[in-house]
């Protein structure tokens, strides 16, 4: 028996943004639809710290079986390390043997950013110019080049608290952006007037504040899934359409959520699935002022999805290595 193994070199080759974000797509309606099988993750705090590690298993018919092993080390920012580490192992569905290994936190980010850059593609405005990425991490990275993706952005503006890492991460991904990547000296400053933007921090307490964001602005929250974790205030919670991966695990991860579901601004049956959108069931955001929220928490669903699309590419490439377990 032989297992394929791809790392995140092997990933970034077999993976384009445009069609990891139609996969993402692809995922998000099985799993409104009822298709695929997404049990709750299991999650076991690492002490010392606050490190956790996850496990998330799901089924994609005609596609993957397989389950993610993710660990998120928040106190690892300052040790130079990354803080989500992973692996994505696919299993056979017809026998149960084990087929593919591959870099999960790679696939995490990628994952990640496709399914912002499938919310933005349903839901921000068509003529969207100026865009914001908030937390300039490796979950930033692959957060603008999805915006950039689906949307004709003149300019990106990028805020994180360590100037060091803006630096960086213009440095790094301008050369893979149409947008011009502009470093703003506040959240207040990167959001004013954008029409897209991307929040992937740790924070406990909300950076994005609703009196800054403009009308008709498309918002994507990707940093918090805990409870303990908010990265969005009320105020804009309160203005918005609220779009979820998962109405259950939203309610029980999406931190901002569930603590503005507890305040009484907003009831979890208002919320929609991006799967609903994409299946036609829900119409989506009107056009007007109204804000649009997507607030995401991540599914297995996504990981098994971009996992098939990189081994199929994969393969088609001659990339990876084979090991022979027996």
């Amino acid at each position: 028996m032989k297992l394929r193994v791809l790392g995140a070199e092997a990933l970034r080759q077999s993976l384009t943004m445009t069609e990891t974000i139609e996969a993402m797509k692809r995922a998000f309606a099985a799993y409104s639809s009822g298709a695929a099988t997404v049990p709750q993750r299991l999650g076991l705090a690492v002490p010392p710290g606050d490190g956790v590690l996850l496990v998330k298993p799901a089924l994609l018919p005609d596609e993957a079986v397989g389950a993610k092993l993710v660990s998120f080390f928040p106190g690892n920012a300052g040790r130079g390390r990354p803080v989500i580490s992973g692996l994505v192992v696919l299993f056979d569905p017809a026998t149960g043997e084990p087929v593919g290994l591959c870099d999960g936190g790679f696939l995490t980010a990628w994952r990640t950013g496709a399914a912002s850059g499938a919310a933005t593609d349903l839901l921000a405005s068509t003529d969207a110019t100026v865009g914001a990425v908030i937390g300039c991490g490796a979950q930033g990275r692959t957060q603008a080049l999805a915006i950039d993706t689906v949307r004709r952005l003149e300019e990106i503006r990028l805020f994180d608290l360590n100037q060091a890492g803006v630096e960086a991460f213009a440095e790094e991904m301008a050369p893979q952006l149409s947008a011009r990547l502009v470093p703003a000296g506040s959240v207040e400053e990167a959001v004013a007037g954008a029409d897209v933007i991307c929040t992937a921090t740790t924070a406990r307490e909300p950076v994005i504040h609703g009196e800054f964001l403009a009308d008709g602005a498309h918002l994507n929250g990707v940093g918090s899934f805990t409870p303990a974790m908010c990265e969005v205030d009320g105020v804009a919670i309160a203005r918005a359409l609220i779009v979820v991966d998962s109405r259950s695990a939203a309610q029980t991860e999406a931190g901002e959520l569930i603590r503005a579901a507890a305040d009484g601004i907003t009831d979890p049956e208002d919320w929609v699935e991006l799967g609903e959108i994409v299946n036609g069931d829900h119409p989506g955001r009107e056009p007007g002022s109204r804000l649009s929220f997507f607030k995401s928490v991540g599914l297995a669903v996504q990981d098994m999805a971009a996992a098939a699309l990189a081994f199929r590419r994969a393969d088609e490439l001659g990339l990876g290595d084979d090991v022979d377990l027996n």
